[in-house]
């Protein structure tokens, strides 16, 4: 791979990066839709990625509600979305069979034929744990259905998989008693797996059996689905084979992230670091400090709403105050290792100036918004900060710049398009730039009447006008 090829790649892995950490923001708060949008451009950037197919699975179950059946009108919205399946799955275009299918799951987050055809569209693409992740969504969204347990079983057996193949056949064999195949298949896995053990070669066992033999004796037993392990019993047992592997912490500690067990995903990350101590591993386990002190403060505020007691309510706002303050500290570190760590990223320098110019760091905050401005996705916004923060350390004209900038660069009528050029017209009034001031209110004006007092500050430039 050429240093071309190279810096395209890490720059498309933390764009997608960058994706997840706003699709996961966007879920907690709530936004779905955000959410969906922001995951589906890792699931497709990176489509080997189960991180991302586990995080866009579990926002469109969250946003359903797990009402295990998606959207209401699901049958009517998704017949075009099927046939485009359908053909992609026919013409083998793989690319296409993943796009369709994850649109089909936005409709239908439990929809098992979707995920069968992206489990084999993975396994033609050679992704294989990508095509184990959604083989185990198919099975899980329709357990008892023999075709998709039997698919999946094949699969599982390929990646030596052995108790979760096993798991499969037997469900097969709950809807027909009589399948040669998964009786068949069940003895050969056992084998394998015992082999794979070390207690038998391939031609006889310690015991003298052939495996002929041991088929047979297999064969015999009651085929009840065995008890699997408990991911996190698996996760212990993957570590103490494997304890620098630093990928299972990793992929751990985001599936508990996005379970909202936080303290348990913190846990995991503190051993993450004791492995391997990177400013990447740092930086994830402040993210999840971030979050977890976000759902403490929530807890404490709804405990003091709910409360009768004077003594108590003391109490939890002494709490409030000292976790409030804990947050703030813990976000200030936060975007700071965010900039360092991605001194380009200009998203991450715009919210970096915003926690500066919250705290009253004004002359920090015009640094990072300087720095994030030519994004033209940000550039409104950062000309309005910059407009604010220069006005605070009353640097009234270059406030003003960039207040007429940024009403220029804004579009549209929205919140800060009118918050714009509201504080140019009251820092020109101030400037007693009495035309510039009439200009930006009747703008205003003209937008929205009732925005704030711009009535009232269009009477007093109109009296100093003719005064």
């Amino acid at each position: 791979m050429s240093d071309e090829q190279s810096g395209g790649a890490s720059e498309l892995k933390a764009r997608l990066q960058e994706c997840y950490t706003y699709g996961n923001q966007k879920m907690t708060q709530g936004d779905h839709d955000y959410a969906t949008e922001m995951f589906i451009q890792c699931l497709l950037g990176d489509p080997a990625n189960i991180v991302y197919i586990q995080a866009f699975i579990l926002n469109l179950r969250q946003k359903y509600k797990d009402n295990k059946k998606g959207n209401s009108w699901a049958l009517l919205k998704s017949g075009k979305i099927k046939t485009a399946l359908k053909t992609a799955w026919v013409r083998q275009k793989w690319k296409e069979v993943l796009e369709n299918g994850a649109e089909a799951l936005k409709i239908n987050p439990w929809d098992s034929n979707a995920y069968l055809s992206m489990g084999r569209a993975c396994h033609e693409l050679d992704y294989l744990f990508a095509e184990l992740a959604y083989y185990k969504q198919a099975v899980e969204s329709s357990p008892k259905d023999a075709e998709i347990n039997r698919t999946a079983a094949r699969a599982l057996q390929e990646m030596e998989e052995y108790d979760h193949a096993i798991a499969c056949w037997n469900r097969v064999l709950q809807t027909k008693p009589n399948d040669d195949e998964a009786r068949k298949s069940i003895g050969d896995l056992m084998i394998e797996k015992t082999i794979k053990k070390g207690k038998y070669n391939a031609s006889e066992s310690q015991t003298g059996k052939t495996t002929v033999q041991y088929r047979e004796d297999v064969q015999k037993i009651d085929y009840e689905e065995r008890k699997e392990l408990s991911a996190e019993e698996l996760f212990e047992k993957n570590v103490r084979k494997n304890p620098e592997d630093i990928t299972l912490y990793i992929d751990r500690a985001d599936v508990l992230f996005q379970s909202n067990q936080i303290k348990e995903a913190e846990n995991i990350l503190q051993r993450l670091l004791k492995v391997q101590d990177k400013p990447e591993f740092r930086l994830r386990l402040i993210e999840v400090q971030h979050r977890r002190l976000m759902d403490d403060l929530a807890k404490i505020k709804t405990n003091y709403e709910s409360s009768t007691k004077p003594e108590i309510k003391t109490q939890l706002k002494a709490q409030f105050a000292s976790k409030k303050d804990e947050l703030s500290n813990v976000t200030l570190k936060m975007y700071t290792m965010r900039v360092e760590q991605n001194p380009g990223n200009t998203r991450y320098r715009y919210d970096m100036g915003t926690i500066y110019q919250s705290q009253g760091k004004f002359k920090e905050a015009i640094g990072e918004f300087q720095a994030a401005k030519s994004d033209i996705s940000l550039q409104g916004e950062c000309l309005l900060a910059l407009g604010q923060c220069f006005q605070q350390i009353k640097q009234y004209k270059l406030a003003m710049t960039h207040y007429r900038q940024a009403v220029d660069s804004i579009t549209g009528e929205g919140d800060s398009k009118k918050k714009s050029l509201y504080l140019a017209a009251r820092l020109a009034y101030g400037l007693q730039d009495y035309v510039q001031a009439d200009d930006f209110a009747t703008q205003l004006a003209a937008i929205d009447f009732s925005y704030k007092d711009v009535g009232e500050l269009l009477d007093k430039i109109a009296e100093k006008r003719i005064n």
